[in-house]
């Protein structure tokens, strides 16, 4: 596992992109709702989805795909 939580919301288009791709690409990523789920962080999530590793926000919305690919090789 790559230790990368990615967060996400119920209303969130991007979030749902990046889930599929999760998805079809077999990717092992935890994932953590937060419109559902508790969570407590260093910093506030100001966008999602959010990529986080280490408590470090990496990247977030569409620079995510290339950290999850790079993360498999």
């Amino acid at each position: 596992m790559n230790n990368y939580t990615l967060y996400v919301d119920n209303n969130c288009s991007s979030c749902k992109k990046i889930q599929h791709f999760i998805s079809e690409n077999n990717i092992t990523v935890n994932t953590v709702n937060i419109d559902e789920e508790s969570y407590e962080l260093p910093f506030a999530i100001m966008i999602i989805p959010a990529l986080v590793k280490d408590n470090k926000l990496l990247a977030y919305g569409p620079d995510i795909t290339p950290l999850l690919i790079e993360s498999e090789l």
